[in-house]
């Protein structure tokens, strides 16, 4: 019976719940219950403990002088994982505190168990719908993995546990993008923060008031 309008929705997804960052917009990733704000500090305590933000820090660009941009070239995100299967990126890795299949007789590996998986961006703009291609794992100082890139691709960061040395990278790339009154109905309903769970906080790590209807609803509870 939830009777919010699409402006509306997108009004919530990029309030700017939190002094000192700038909201970027939401990161859906529904096959995993992940919906995640993002920010703009993903070099930071703050930040990440916020939600998800966009990770620009790369070989070419070591001092992340150019602002990514969603749907354009190589957008980066990092988020936490708290290793327990649900909260933030914690999704993501494919067994709690187990290194496998990630590392494997001593050799970094990748997964395939999310390939196919759509992981969808909102902004102030519309919808990204991006499409999972496969798990690889690199040490923690690498940050070759978010060089620009000719094709629109999404690289997600989050640690591995319990070797947390190094980090899973989740790749994907565009399939789609829609404005907010063009997009379909059930991708506009995954970003109504006042029907829809965020997950970006723990108490034992984080303790804050989420940005979903388990919060503050975008705003709109008091």
């Amino acid at each position: 019976n939830d009777t919010t309008s699409r402006d509306q929705i997108a009004k919530l997804v990029m309030r700017q719940a939190q002094k000192g960052l700038e909201k970027q917009g939401f990161v859906a990733i529904p096959s995993r219950f992940i919906l995640l704000p993002i920010y703009n500090d993903a070099y930071s305590n703050k930040g990440l403990d916020a939600g998800a933000n966009y990770a620009n820090l790369s070989a070419v660009d070591p001092l992340g002088t150019q602002k990514p941009v969603m749907g354009q070239g190589n957008y980066g995100l990092a988020g936490h994982n708290f290793n327990d299967g649900q909260s933030a990126f914690s999704a993501l890795q494919k067994s709690n505190n187990h290194d496998w299949p990630y590392i494997q007789n001593g050799h970094l590996k990748g997964s395939d168990w999310l390939n196919g998986e759509p992981v969808i961006l909102a902004n102030a703009t519309g919808l990204f719908v991006y499409e999972i291609t496969g798990q690889t794992t690199v040490n923690k100082n690498d940050i070759s993995v978010l060089n620009p890139t000719k094709a629109p691709e999404l690289t997600i960061i989050s640690c591995l546990f319990p070797s947390t040395q190094y980090r899973i990278i989740t790749h994907a790339t565009l399939k789609n993008h829609y404005t907010w009154q063009q997009a379909p109905q059930q991708l506009v309903d995954l970003f109504n923060l006042r029907t829809q769970r965020t997950n970006a906080h723990v108490d034992w790590w984080n303790p804050g008031t989420e940005e979903g209807a388990n919060g503050d609803a975008g705003g709109t509870k008091k």
